[in-house]
């Protein structure tokens, strides 16, 4: 479990928020019992963090879905909330959303309710 993204907590039943997530945390989130893991924060916001696309090869090799949802400066649109929506509807199990602090993911995840 220490190798799990630090501040993950849950939203929903199955559906959890995190920070920003590292490449090797995605293992551990396959142990756990992750099956989607949703990015809600744009490549290259922030000096070091780690591209949409690296996070995508890790769920790919662990059998787990991926879903690039950024939301940036310009604010939520009606089009991601139906992407992030679709994305949770679709999950068969644990769902971890993240982006730099896990609070755009919460958000997400609340407007996403039908």
């Amino acid at each position: 479990m220490s190798n799990l993204p630090y501040g993950m907590r849950p939203v929903d039943n199955g559906v959890f928020v995190a920070g920003q997530i590292k490449p090797d945390n995605v293992e551990a989130l396959a142990a756990e019992g992750c099956k989607t893991i949703i990015c809600n924060r744009p490549d290259n916001e922030g000096w070091g963090q780690p591209s949409s696309d690296q996070i995508r090869a890790e769920a790919e090799k662990h059998g787990i879905a991926f879903h690039y949802i950024p939301v940036g400066h310009g604010g939520v649109t009606a089009d991601m909330v139906a992407a992030m929506r679709k994305a949770l509807s679709e999950s068969d199990g644990v769902v971890l959303a993240y982006c730099r602090s896990g609070a755009r993911s919460a958000h997400m995840c609340a407007f996403s309710k039908p």
